[in-house]
């Protein structure tokens, strides 16, 4: 009987071991194969993300050589002689800033070998000048660097990931050298590729241990991460998933070639921590497994003797009656196992309430990382998108910006509040009649994103929609809220890793877009991107740093309603040139603070203008007229600092007169070596403050001194003569008669 019951337990406890083994069979084939999706996906992720960006830097090159004032420089040889100052300057203002929309580009520049010129956007340089102020390689003296740049001029090529110094700051630069011309007349465009921002993305391929790195058509390794030494070549493996064997380790190697430039990507992984969840499992697994073969052999011997002993009790008590005591146990038992089941279901029920409470910060935040291009896979946004329940129709999509036109410039408290019903009023109206096609996102206090989703025959009449959708949300914005709104959509794109994409193409149209009433909705491609140049140029700056410290009320007033007048009469400046303007001018105010005299405590007004000018939602009126306050209170300042410095000048040049006249030698050479200054100010500035010449003021001071000298004296003509600073009878004779009308002589008489 005992052997009768033992042996359904031990074929039950062989039935659970045999499954227990085929799940951790297959979990192990489970994560492996999730291994290599997920390097694979990763990987692929990067590459289309960088193909993109080299492609942008490749583009920029292009677009930066075939000006025609780029080619006009190859034929000079001297471009620091004659006019070629002048057309190096236009050619540094036609060059377009290209880091303000590409965070990889971290500058440009055209090389011109032959006359050891370059040119970026921002300034001009001879090659030396580049080389000592702006950018080389390290530990690469002059001669070689130049050197390394002639060779370049054959060629387009990439210069893998080097140390560097740029803006005197060491740097990984990946540089990418563009030749243009030809024959003996070449140059090239030599672009500066942020490193790290390449070598960040490859991190997320290199576990612990493992490595991964971007190598060329011909094997050479331009960025990578982990190991330097990378213990292996793009040749020895193929592309997809493989084991390979790396310093004696075992290692899951993932390989993809881009179709782009035939560049190979390469993610190393160590097996032992891909497989670790595995090992983890299978430790877990023959723990537990023999834990419960050990104990569920001696529940099974228990149970079975237990059951057959009381099969054999209640053989032997028949006929007595049933003891009921343990049929009360199995019941208090049922009873909290289904209390238990019960707070489980209300548990359940609680946490699916807070979920949904959470559900619009998780839909923001999956907006939020989608338009900042934070996914590495379509994948991996798909799974974001079922995790926050959102669900979107047809296969294209693009992204629009809406901007509340109420507004500009800095927010106060009421304007926010009035911002928030707007933006709340706009989203209820999408959500009731666009719900199916535009799903809306708030940006920031005056914008709201809009994702408009669906499908058509193309991209480009998908696009046609999308406009009419978008100018009709606009007018019914106008006409039933009240809300003046402008709306700039950028291109489509079916794969939902562009969504980013298309962001940044509405943001850069948002912001060079002349806005209208008339014109109020514009799509990517509408408009040729060109940023319309500001008006500051340097001589004005120097200019007006010059009337500032001179104290000049009126003239630096006028040369500010100038800067005023050339940068908002006409077209309207784009708001990022607007914001660099405002930029340049708050710098110059800065300088004129840091230049002065007066110290820093007593300017802590002028900078407080400053940095509130530079405020983001300012708008540009707003921040010209802080700074020109700003400029004024800065002159009058120095007005009066100067005022009360010619005061004291004044009264010392007349107090070192007053002790000195009698010096024969006293001019104004002395006064301009004893004050520290010209002789040809010390004049102009002794006329202004006297109102008579320096010299008739000496020949007043001596005479009179003299007249004082013949009436309470003794002395004689010549001696009085000498003391009062001539060098001769004769000349101070002269000078005598010229000032009062008779000799010297006769005047003691008449005294």
């Amino acid at each position: 009987m005992l052997l009768h019951f033992f042996i359904p337990y031990a074929l039950l406890l062989s039935l659970f071991g045999g499954a227990g083994w085929f799940v951790y069979e297959r979990t192990s084939w489970l994560v492996e194969e999730d291994a290599k999706e997920s390097a694979q996906a990763v990987l692929e992720g990067t590459k289309e993300t960088l193909d993109r960006r080299f492609v942008e830097i490749e583009t920029i090159a292009m677009q930066a050589a075939s000006g025609t004032k780029a080619l006009s420089f190859l034929y000079v040889k001297e471009p620091f002689e004659g006019t070629n100052p002048v057309r190096m300057r236009e050619l540094n203002k036609e060059l377009f800033d290209y880091t303000l929309v590409n965070h990889f580009l971290m500058d440009y520049y055209l090389v011109y070998i032959g006359s050891e010129m370059a040119i970026s956007p921002h300034n001009m340089y001879t090659l030396k000048q580049l080389y000592d102020l702006k950018f080389r390689y390290q530990n690469t003296d002059y001669a070689s660097w130049k050197n390394e740049l002639s060779e370049q001029t054959r060629a387009k090529a990439y210069v893998p990931g080097r140390p560097s110094l740029y803006e005197g700051k060491a740097a990984s630069v990946v540089t990418y050298m563009q030749p243009f011309g030809s024959g003996n007349h070449n140059g090239l465009v030599m672009m500066l590729i942020d490193n790290a921002q390449i070598q960040g993305m490859l991190q997320n391929l290199a576990a612990s241990g493992g490595f991964a790195f971007i190598a060329d058509e011909e094997g050479k390794v331009i960025s990578g991460v982990g190991d330097p030494d990378f213990g292996i070549l793009p040749a020895d493996v193929k592309d997809g998933y493989s084991h390979q064997m790396v310093d004696g380790q075992n290692m899951f190697v993932t390989r993809t070639t881009s179709s782009y430039n035939g560049w190979t990507y390469v993610s190393v992984q160590p097996e032992k921590i891909v497989m670790e969840r595995v090992e983890y499992i299978k430790k877990t697994f023959f723990t537990i497994l023999a834990i419960a073969l050990i104990g569920g052999l001696l529940a099974a011997m228990y149970f079975s003797y237990r059951n057959s002993r009381w099969l054999w009790t209640i053989l032997r008590i028949l006929p007595a009656p049933r003891n009921v005591a343990d049929t009360a146990s199995v019941r208090n038992t049922m009873d909290y196992i289904g209390h238990s089941v019960t707070s489980l279901i209300f548990s359940h029920e609680s946490l699916s309430e807070k979920l949904d409470e959470q559900l619009p910060l998780i839909r923001s935040a999956f907006y939020n990382r989608l338009l900042r291009g934070q996914f590495a896979s379509g994948k991996d946004i798909i799974l974001a998108m079922e995790h926050s329940r959102v669900a979107w129709e047809g296969p294209y999509v693009v992204v629009a910006i809406l901007q509340l036109a109420s507004y500009e410039g800095a927010f106060n408290e009421e304007m926010l509040g009035e911002l928030d019903i707007q933006r709340l009023g706009i989203r209820e109206m999408i959500a009731k009649e666009y719900g199916k096609s535009i799903t809306a996102h708030d940006w920031d206090e005056y914008q709201i994103v809009l994702f408009i989703h669906g499908d058509a025959a193309s991209p480009s009449s998908f696009m046609q929609e999308t406009r009419k959708m978008l100018e009709e949300l606009r007018e019914n914005a106008a006409s039933k809220l009240q809300v003046p709104t402008y709306i700039a959509a950028g291109g489509c794109y079916k794969q939902w890793s562009s969504v980013s994409r298309s962001f940044e193409e509405a943001g850069v149209l948002q912001q060079h877009k002349e806005w209208s009433a008339e014109e109020a909705v514009a799509c990517h491609g509408d408009i040729a991107v060109t940023a319309r140049a500001y008006y500051y140029p340097s001589d004005i700056e120097q200019r007006l740093i010059s009337l500032v410290k001179s104290g000049n009320l009126q003239e630096t007033g006028s040369l500010l309603a100038q800067i005023k007048e050339k940068n908002l009469s006409g077209k309207r400046l784009p708001q990022s040139v607007g914001r660099i303007l405002i930029s340049e001018l708050s710098g110059t105010v800065l300088k004129c603070c840091e230049q002065s005299s007066i110290s820093m405590d007593a300017l802590t007004e002028e900078t407080e203008l400053a940095l509130k000018a530079s405020e983001p939602k300012r708008s540009l009126e707003e921040g010209l007229g802080l700074l020109g306050d700003a400029f004024l209170s800065l002159c009058r300042k120095h007005h009066e600092r100067k005022k009360s410095h010619n005061e004291k000048l004044k009264e010392d040049l007349i107090a070192y007169m007053e002790s000195r006249y009698s010096r024969t030698d006293l001019s104004l050479t002395v006064l301009a070596e004893l004050f520290q200054t010209s002789e040809t100010y010390i004049s102009y500035f002794f006329k202004e403050q006297t109102g008579i010449n320096f010299s008739d003021y000496l020949e007043n001071l001596r005479m009179n001194h003299a007249k004082k000298l013949l009436v309470e004296s003794g002395a004689s003509v010549n001696e009085i003569a000498i003391k009062v600073g001539y060098y001769s009878l004769n000349s101070f004779s002269r000078a005598f008669k010229r000032a009062n009308g008779m000799s010297a002589t006769e005047y003691r008489k008449q005294a």
